[in-house]
């Protein structure tokens, strides 16, 4: 006979009632996934807080009804399900809320994930308030290793204009085989629409804000901007310029969101 098997012997056909609650005010997400495995365990849900709402220490997010062993089996899963999706989503929320509507905030970096967690993390994004995708319409990116491949920034952006001259060229500044200034001309004469200055350093943002601002096709250029970005740095790259903020470690890498699974008594 196992331990739990033993332990829950006398009380085998008792149910309890228990909860979820947060510890900490943030975002909830993985509320699907949290159904699911719920589901799976045969655990009676009575309450379930929905995607993306907005919660505070000491909420209950989700309550349930199973026996002792079923409880024990929820508390293993079920904060899995949860905790590491809300802090993804907390996190994107802090960011959202920082940058306001001056700068749009977007993270890619979910794509980086493993795949069994992917879509998960893209929702977990979603429900906190930004974006994955650079710019809504249509575009090619171009990054560093399309770059390198195609010998410079010159002749990758002219080769994606050559395949389709309606989607928007986003293309990856990294100041690799140009300097970081040459390769923002490259990219302005070549016609590409968004150049994205992914090399951390707010002077090199600087540089190509300034490049840009001297083509009359300037306001049709966006600039944006990615590498290491924490909080603490949204208005600073704002002030300099940057029109889109790529956040990567600072949202997929955020602590997660602490629950408990108690028993009521």
């Amino acid at each position: 006979m196992e331990l739990r098997e033993y332990l829950f012997s006398d009380i085998r056909n008792y149910k309890w009632n228990f909860k979820i609650i947060s510890k900490q005010e943030g975002v909830f997400s993985g509320s699907q996934r949290l159904k699911k495995v719920a589901d799976e365990l045969r655990i009676e849900s009575k309450k379930i807080y929905s995607e993306g709402d907005k919660v505070k220490a000491g909420d209950c997010v989700f309550s349930g009804n199973g026996d002792a062993e079923q409880i024990v089996k929820a508390e293993e899963m079920l904060l899995g399900a949860i905790g590491k999706f809300s802090g993804i989503a907390t996190a994107a929320y802090k960011f959202s809320r920082e940058a306001g509507c001056n700068v749009k905030v977007v993270c890619g970096a979910f794509k980086k994930i493993p795949v069994e967690i992917k879509r998960d993390a893209r929702q977990s994004i979603l429900s906190g308030g930004i974006g994955t995708r650079i710019i809504d319409e249509p575009f090619v990116y171009l990054d560093k290793n399309y770059v390198r491949l195609l010998g410079c920034v010159k002749k990758a952006v002219k080769r994606a204009k050559q395949y389709d001259s309606t989607r928007i060229i986003v293309v990856q500044l990294r100041g690799e085989i140009n300097s970081i200034v040459e390769e923002a001309i490259q990219a302005v004469e070549a016609g590409a629409g968004i150049l994205m200055v992914d090399t951390g350093n707010i002077g090199d943002l600087k540089s190509v804000v300034s490049i840009a601002s001297k083509y009359k096709s300037s306001k049709n250029i966006k600039i944006a901007y990615s590498g290491g970005i924490s909080l603490k740095d949204i208005k600073i790259i704002e002030d300099y310029g940057a029109d889109i903020v790529d956040v990567g470690r600072a949202i997929i890498d955020a602590p997660m969101l602490d629950f408990s699974l108690d028993v009521v008594k």
